[in-house]
């Protein structure tokens, strides 16, 4: 990231303050050409790595830290329309004159945004601050910014490791590693219900897994369906929700090995006693509302006051759907979701063997033990009011496949979506961020890679080892977390052939025998919690 200082033109004397241009952001990871350097933070750190220790035969754990801090603390002054990132060079500069013309210091740094293997490079924009602190002086930006907001500014507080400028950390890395041989079953497991949230511990406990680290993205904030993945979720060959076609995930147990990592897509249907076929939307999320994009068809999202329609997948954006159907399982939790007055909605209960035995509308209610209910809204709900009799049978029909077509399912198959992009194919970094929705909607890149947080990263070596490791960050003095492309160049100096980004931020979570080995942070200077979240990745002895 470029920095400048600015002052308006009239002010430049009086203040002593020079007028620089931005200049554009550099990589920040070194190369992984040392085995005693991770590639984070200049080449002359050092790393110190635990002793190995052994969690049962063919699972290991490891522990690796390096660097230091020298980042700073500042405020972030957003635009005048509340926006943090000001896309214009000229909006940025007046703003940062309205800050020197009120006695404050300013700054502006500029984001350019490394290509990504289906993205071009590019200038997301710029960022206004006022102050540097040195570290451990939180407490003078925070003072800052009540000065600030006393003047009429609003701001954030940020450390500057969060925007992905240059670090020397430090960083905190975590592995485990589990041979193909390990004599251990690798699940995804979720809490109670799937609509419903538990911590990484609960769940852990609840399958009597020794490892297990955070796996699904999901609704966090969704209220009573908060624990809802964004998107593939799979446990042992039950689909428990539905791909945002095309999102990179995480398979296990499934075909080509014990692990693997792939671009997914799931095809749903079910097909009426007279045999017209109906698309299936989704599974055991609220219909109507497709968190994370990638649906089937008839999806739209908002694009500034425009509604647009799109199939692709866009990462923690809700695109609506008025006319959907989609199937309930017991996992969901109790009862099916109920609709407002407005919206034409239906049920219909059957039972495991999809034999139609009731009809309810409008929808909400039980989910029978052992049984399905197809909920339909709009469009869809009339087709199954036309379509579903008492006593007879609804057929489903499923596949999960890779990019290439081909059939993923195994009797055994687990799966979860990563919450971030790819990071590594064949050995070399290789991050899609278009094909995990991870740009803006015309394509352009937005600051995903830049932004530097907690992070949660499986990868498969080609011996076939699954490697689980969480990165810990928003933590000065300890450990500032890691941008996307710091990760991929850590995965690929740990050996991994493929690999892909999980839930991060304060979802990372490292639990090893009921016991919490990292520090889960929500925001920068909170004290470190256990985030219930939607299911996790397993380690389980046999």
């Amino acid at each position: 990231m470029g920095r400048s200082s600015i002052t308006s033109r009239a002010a430049l004397t009086a203040l002593g303050i020079a007028f620089t241009l931005a200049v554009p952001l550099h990589g920040s990871a070194a190369g992984a050409d040392s085995a005693d350097h991770m590639p984070l933070g200049p080449a002359e750190l050092i790393t110190q790595a635990s002793a190995p220790q052994t969690l049962a035969p063919g699972v290991t754990y490891q522990k690796f830290t390096q660097g230091h801090s020298t980042d700073e603390w500042t405020v972030w002054v957003p635009g005048t329309n509340g926006a943090e990132t000001i896309s214009d060079w000229a909006a940025a500069r007046a703003r940062a004159d309205a800050l020197v013309a009120k006695g404050f210091e300013a700054h502006i740094d500029t984001f350019d945004v490394p290509a990504a293997a289906d993205t071009a490079s590019g200038r997301v924009g710029y960022g206004v601050r006022s102050g540097r602190f040195a570290p451990g002086d939180r407490a003078g930006a925070d003072a800052l910014k009540v000065r600030l907001a006393d003047a009429g500014f609003g701001g954030r507080v940020l450390y500057t490791a969060e925007d992905g400028r240059p670090s020397t950390g430090p960083w905190e890395v975590r592995v485990v590693r589990v041979q193909p041989t390990a004599d251990v079953a690798l699940k995804a497991v979720h809490g109670q219900d799937v609509a419903g949230a538990e911590t990484v511990r609960a769940m852990a406990k609840a399958a009597g897994a020794l490892v297990a680290v955070n796996g699904s993205e999901f609704n966090l904030g969704g209220g009573a369906y908060e624990g809802i993945p964004q998107g593939l979720y799979v446990q042992e060959n039950v689909i428990l929700g539905a791909a945002n076609n095309g999102r990179t995930a995480l398979l296990l147990d499934g075909v080509g090995g014990r692990a693997r990592v792939a671009e997914i897509n799931t095809t749903l249907a079910v097909t009426a006693p007279n045999e017209d076929k109906q698309t299936v939307d989704g599974i055991n999320r609220v219909p109507g509302t497709v968190l994370g994009c990638g649906g089937v068809g008839g999806d739209t999202r908002m694009v500034g006051n425009l509604v647009v329609e799109t199939t692709l997948p866009w990462r923690n954006v809700r695109c609506a759907d008025a006319d959907e159907t989609v199937i309930f399982r017991p996992e969901w939790g109790p009862a099916t979701p109920s609709h407002g007055s407005g919206v034409d909605s239906i049920d219909v209960v059957m039972n495991g063997n999809w034999v139609v035995q009731s009809v309810r509308e409008p929808a909400g209610g039980p989910i029978p033990p052992g049984g399905r209910v197809l909920q339909g809204i709009g469009k869809d709900a009339v087709w199954l009011r036309e379509h579903a009799v008492v006593g007879a049978p609804f057929k489903p029909g499923a596949t999960i496949h890779d990019a290439a077509g081909r059939s993923v399912v195994t009797p055994a198959l687990s799966a979860v979506a990563g919450g971030g992009p790819a990071l590594v194919r064949g050995g070399e970094v290789w991050i899609n961020t278009a094909a995990n929705g991870m740009t803006q909607f015309d394509g352009k890149p937005n600051n995903t890679l830049l932004q530097r947080h907690p992070r949660t990263v499986a990868g498969v070596a080609g011996s076939g080892e699954l490697i689980l490791v969480t990165i810990d960050g928003r933590y000065e003095g300890v450990s500032v977390g890691a941008t996307w492309p710091e990760a991929a160049e850590v995965m690929k100096w740990l050996g991994a052939q493929d690999a892909v980004g999980l839930g991060s931020g304060g979802d990372t979570t490292l639990i090893i025998n009921d016991t919490l080995y990292n520090r889960p942070m929500d925001m920068w200077g909170t004290t470190h919690r256990e985030r219930p979240l939607s299911n996790a990745v397993a380690v389980v002895p046999r």
